[in-house]
C-alpha cells in the first residue's frame, strides 16, 4: 500500500504551502497509474536484469526465466522479423551476457521483448505477472506465476523492489529539483555573507581610530551589503523551510504489507479441465474396448 497520510498534519502543511502558493496537490493515490507501471517495460527489465542464485546458479533473472519457458515449451526456437527480409532469429540456445539495453542488438532485443510479452501477457493481460487493488482499501496485490517457487519469489520480490524505488524518485522528482535550487542559492548566500562579514572585522582590526573618510565609505559599503545578504538570507531560509516541507510531504513510498513465503500452492487445474480430461479419456478408451472386442468376436466367429 502507499504510504499518504490523510489526516489533519497533511492538511495543516497543505494550507501553510498554499498560503506562499506552493500547494501540494491531490493526496490522493493514482493506483490506475501504479498498475499501469509495475507491467511497464522499464519496471520489467529491472526485475529480470538482476542476478540471482536459483537451485544453486547464480546468473540473471532473465537467463532462470528462459531456461523456465524451455521446460514449459514455451520458448521459440526461431523468428521472423518482416521488415528485415525476413530475417530469421534464433532464439533456441540463446542468453543474455550483459544488461547494457542499450547496446542490445536485434537479437537480444527480440528476446528481451518475448520475456516482457510473457511477464504481462499481450495487450498487458493474461501474462506470469499478475497486479490488481482494491477500490475499497487501496492495498495492491501482486503475484508471478512460474514452474518454480524460487524463480517466482525472487521474480515477484524484485518486481516490487523496481517499482517501488521508480515511484518514489519519479512522484517527488520537481520537489527534489527545487529543493536542491534553493538549498544551492542559500549556501551562496551564506558563504557570500560569511566572507563580508569577515571583512567588516578584518577592516575594524587594521584601521583601529579611524579618522579618514574615504575609508569610513569603504566600512559603510561593507555594512551595507551586509544587511542586505541578511535579508536575502533570510527570504532564502524561508524559501528552503518551505521547499523542504514539500518534498518530505511530497516524498511517498509503497509500503510491503506480506512478501510471498514458500513452499507456495501449485496453481491446480480447474474442474472443467479435469471433466474434459476424463471424457476425452473416457471416449478413447471405449473406442479401443469397442474395437478390441469387435476383433475378437471375428476371430472367434472366423472358418
Amino acid at each position: 500500500m502507499i504510504n499518504e497520510d490523510d489526516g489533519g498534519a497533511l492538511g495543516s502543511m497543505a494550507a501553510m504551502l498554499g498560503q506562499f502558493g506552493l500547494g501540494m496537490g491531490s493526496s490522493e493515490s493514482n493506483l490506475d497509474k501504479i498498475m499501469e507501471l509495475s507491467r511497464a517495460r522499464r519496471i520489467t527489465q529491472a526485475a529480470l536484469f538482476t542476478p540471482a542464485v536459483i537451485e544453486g546458479q547464480e546468473k540473471l533473472v532473465a537467463n532462470h526465466m528462459i531456461e523456465s519457458l524451455k521446460r514449459q515449451k514455451k520458448w521459440s526456437k526461431k523468428s521472423k522479423i518482416p521488415f528485415l527480409n525476413n530475417e530469421v532469429i534464433q532464439l533456441e540456445d540463446f542468453t543474455f551476457s550483459h544488461d547494457s539495453f542499450p547496446l542490445f542488438n536485434i537479437k537480444e532485443n527480440k528476446a528481451l521483448k518475448k520475456l516482457h510479452t510473457y511477464m504481462v501477457g499481450k495487450n498487458k493481460t493474461g501474462g506470469a505477472f499478475q497486479s490488481s487493488f482494491s477500490e475499497l482499501s487501496g492495498i495492491m496485490n501482486f503475484s508471478v506465476t512460474t514452474d518454480n517457487p524460487e524463480l517466482s519469489i525472487i521474480t515477484v520480490n524484485n518486481i516490487y523492489d523496481k517499482l517501488s524505488s521508480y515511484y518514489v524518485e519519479k512522484s517527488a522528482e520537481k520537489q527534489t529539483d527545487d529543493y536542491k535550487l534553493i538549498k544551492s542559492k542559500y549556501d551562496s548566500i551564506q558563504t557570500r555573507l560569511n566572507s563580508v562579514q569577515y571583512s567588516i572585522a578584518k577592516f575594524d582590526d587594521e584601521n583601529q581610530g579611524l579618522i579618514r573618510r574615504q575609508d569610513q565609505l569603504r566600512k559603510k559599503q561593507l555594512q551595507g551589503e551586509e544587511l542586505k545578504l541578511a535579508s536575502m538570507l533570510a527570504e532564502a531560509e524561508k524559501q528552503f523551510q518551505i521547499s523542504q516541507l514539500s518534498l518530505e510531504s511530497k516524498t511517498a513510498y509503497i509500503q510491503e504489507i506480506d512478501k510471498p513465503l514458500a513452499p507456495l500452492k501449485p496453481v491446480s487445474k480447474s474442474r472443467l479441465y479435469f471433466f474434459l480430461l476424463g471424457g476425452f479419456l473416457g471416449g478413447i478408451f471405449s473406442i479401443i474396448f469397442i474395437i478390441a472386442k469387435k476383433m475378437i468376436f471375428d476371430i472367434l466367429n472366423s472358418p
